[in-house]
C-alpha cells in the first residue's frame, strides 16, 4: 500500500473508487515538440502500437466498470484500443480535454520564447496562476476545469472501478493537486505516453499505488519522448 494523500478525498464517507490514468499514445506533435493543445492531432503509428500494449494491460487489471475519455482523438483512439479489448464504450467528458493553447496552438516551444517573449516569461513564473495563452486557457481556470471533471467522475462511478483516458497536462494538473503542490508545477510529473497511473480513493486521502507506469511498453519504447522542457512536459 502506498502513502495516503489527504489532498483529494472520496465525496462520500464509505466510498472506495479506483482510478486508473491513461496519458493517449504519441502523436506527432510529441515528436515535434508542438504545442497542440485542443488541435486534434491523431495517433502516429508508433502511438498506435502503444495504445495496444496499454489495452492488453488492461486484462492484467482487475475488471474496471467505466471508461472515460477526452473527446480528442489522440486520447478516444487510445480509449477505444482499451475498450475493444475489455468490452467497454468509452463516455465522452469534455472537460478531460488538454489545456488550449490558443492562438499559440501548433507552436514549438523555441518559436513561444523567440516570438513571444512576454508568455514565456510569465509561464516562468509558477506563482503567476493568471498567466495564460491568448485565445486560450488561463492556469487557473485550466486547472479548475480539470479537478472539477476529476471530482465529478469519482462523484458518478463512487465505489467503482473507472478507466480515464486523458492527456499529460491533465494528468499531471491531477497528481500535482493530490499531491499537494502547486497546480502550475504539473510539469514535474512527467506523464509518459500510454503510461499506467492507479489511484485509489477513499474518504481520508487519495493512495497512489501506481504513477506512470511503463513496463508494458519497455521493449517497445526505446527511449523517453523528446518531451524535455516544462513546457513540453506539460503538453
Amino acid at each position: 500500500m502506498s502513502d495516503r494523500f489527504p489532498h483529494i478525498r472520496h465525496p462520500t464517507t464509505t466510498g472506495r473508487t479506483h482510478l486508473y490514468l491513461v496519458r493517449h499514445g504519441r502523436t506527432a506533435s510529441n515528436v515535434g515538440g508542438l504545442l497542440h493543445g485542443w488541435t486534434d492531432v491523431p495517433l502516429d503509428e508508433h502511438g498506435h502500437a502503444q495504445a495496444r500494449r496499454i489495452a492488453d494491460r488492461f486484462l492484467e487489471l482487475p475488471p474496471v466498470d467505466a471508461l472515460v475519455s477526452s473527446p480528442l482523438n489522440r486520447a478516444l483512439t487510445t480509449a477505444t484500443f482499451i475498450g475493444d479489448r475489455i468490452g467497454l464504450a468509452p463516455r465522452i467528458e469534455p472537460d478531460l480535454m488538454e489545456i488550449n493553447f490558443g492562438q499559440i496552438e501548433g507552436v514549438s516551444v523555441a518559436r513561444l520564447v523567440e516570438e513571444h517573449p512576454e508568455i514565456a516569461a510569465r509561464l516562468d513564473d509558477l506563482e503567476d496562476h493568471e498567466a495564460g495563452w491568448p485565445g486560450g486557457d488561463t492556469r487557473r481556470g485550466f486547472h479548475e476545469r480539470v479537478y472539477a471533471a476529476f471530482l465529478a467522475i469519482m462523484a458518478e462511478y463512487h465505489d467503482h472501478r473507472v478507466a480515464v483516458v486523458a492527456h499529460g497536462g491533465v494528468i499531471g494538473s491531477f497528481l500535482a493537486t493530490i499531491h499537494g503542490v502547486n497546480p502550475n508545477d504539473w510539469a514535474r510529473f512527467h506523464v509518459h505516453n500510454c503510461s499506467l497511473t492507479h489511484l485509489e480513493v477513499v474518504q481520508e486521502g487519495t493512495s497512489i499505488h501506481l504513477e506512470n507506469d511503463i513496463c508494458h511498453l519497455e521493449d517497445l519504447d526505446h527511449a523517453i519522448d523528446p518531451m524535455t522542457s516544462a513546457l513540453e512536459r506539460s503538453r
